[in-house]
């Protein structure tokens, strides 16, 4: 069977005001599709310009006898941007790359990718529900609505990040995201999970403030409320807060994944197949993780869900995979055959490759800014 790459191709799909997924096609030139997700770059108007520049590389590449290489010299390429955001951008690019040259791979293969890795079967694969993009006009009430919609379908456990703003009419930031992490609370009862994520919005001061407000609601994990690799930082954190730290989305090099889990005090930590520029460097990363609860960062759309899936396979202490819940977009029907999610649970497919592509005729913007 010929794998040489015929076409690169940019799908970009308006689920809400908030998101665009934005997703990557490979074709070969006997019409297999690889598909992969490239969404939440930090700089979405120069993805189109960036695929267009990354098409031509990739044309005419061997899926499996030149794909992983010439991802290993786009990371290095990366890697010797000066400019942060450019390396994020083309990181994440580079990653919606991997996925979908993975899902070839495997597909030409015959197994599922999460066999091609060499991963565990399951029969699904824990989600818990992130309800950040749907709380409407982002007022306690909204959360407390969407939290209380997720716990009715079967979702346990729920995360939000209540301190994103903007405030309400003269409170501060903390008491805003104080009064919706409560409204959540109450919502959801006792018995299910709450994950706060903070997204490095509070100071020192605002987080010695919150901290202890919030170990009052039972918090099962403390995310991104400092930079988990600074050492420092964390035995901060850990000094005040009863709740698991969590964090590491953006990790990418072992020098940061060995600073991050210095202290023995990180106790969740995120991986993002997007952010690591790919499963390969993701993979490396694991192979390296000991003594914490790994978990799939994942705010995206239907294909970044699968990819997660699959690699939950791979790790033994891989806990939970990120599913965005209450979007206001018809999310299953983007992916054929479409996503199901039951209850806390993503099943997890046995076909060839990654087991869902786009739908064809989605309603996609123009592949040009």
């Amino acid at each position: 069977m010929s794998m040489r790459i015929t076409d690169l191709r940019l799908r970009r799909f308006r689920a809400t005001q908030r998101s665009t997924w934005m997703f990557l096609e490979v074709e070969t030139e006997d019409g297999l599709v690889g598909t992969g997700e490239c969404s939440d770059s930090g700089w979405p108007e120069r993805v189109p310009e960036t695929v267009a520049e990354l098409a031509p590389r990739v044309r005419g590449t061997d899926v499996q006898a030149g794909g992983q290489d010439l991802c290993e010299r786009l990371r290095r390429e990366c890697a010797a941007h000066g400019d942060p955001r450019t390396r994020f951008l083309w990181r994440t690019m580079i990653g919606g790359l991997d996925m979908a040259l993975a899902d070839l791979a495997a597909q030409a293969e015959g197994v599922p990718l999460w066999q091609w890795m060499g991963g565990e079967r399951r029969e699904s694969v824990p989600v818990y529900a992130n309800i950040n993009r749907s709380g409407g006009r982002r007022q306690p009430q909204d959360f407390a609505a969407k939290a209380a919609a997720a716990v009715a379908d079967g979702h346990g456990k729920i995360k939000v990040a209540p301190f994103d703003g903007p405030p309400l009419p003269g409170a501060s930031i903390v008491d805003t995201g104080l009064a919706i992490a409560q409204a959540v609370r109450e919502a959801i009862g006792q018995d299910a999970e709450l994950m706060i994520d903070v997204h490095h919005k509070l100071s020192k001061d605002e987080l010695a403030a919150a901290v202890p407000r919030l170990d009052d609601l039972g918090v099962a994990w403390l995310e991104d409320a400092v930079d988990v690799t600074d050492p420092e930082a964390v035995r901060w954190l850990a000094a005040r807060a009863r709740a698991p730290i969590a964090g590491g989305e953006t990790l990418h090099t072992a020098e940061q994944l060995a600073a991050a889990l210095s202290t023995g005090q990180l106790r969740v930590l995120l991986l993002d197949p997007k952010y690591t520029a790919g499963l390969t460097p993701l993979l490396r990363l694991a192979e390296k993780v000991t003594g914490v609860d790994v978990t799939y960062h994942n705010p995206c759309g239907p294909i970044s869900t699968a990819v997660c899936a699959h690699l939950s396979t791979i790790h033994p202490d891989v806990t939970l995979v990120e599913f965005m819940y209450g979007e206001d977009v018809d999310r299953a029907a983007v992916v054929t055959p479409q996503e199901t999610v039951t209850g806390t649970g993503l099943p997890l497919s046995t076909a060839p490759g990654l087991g869902v592509a786009l739908t064809p005729g989605l309603a996609f913007l123009p592949e040009t800014a």
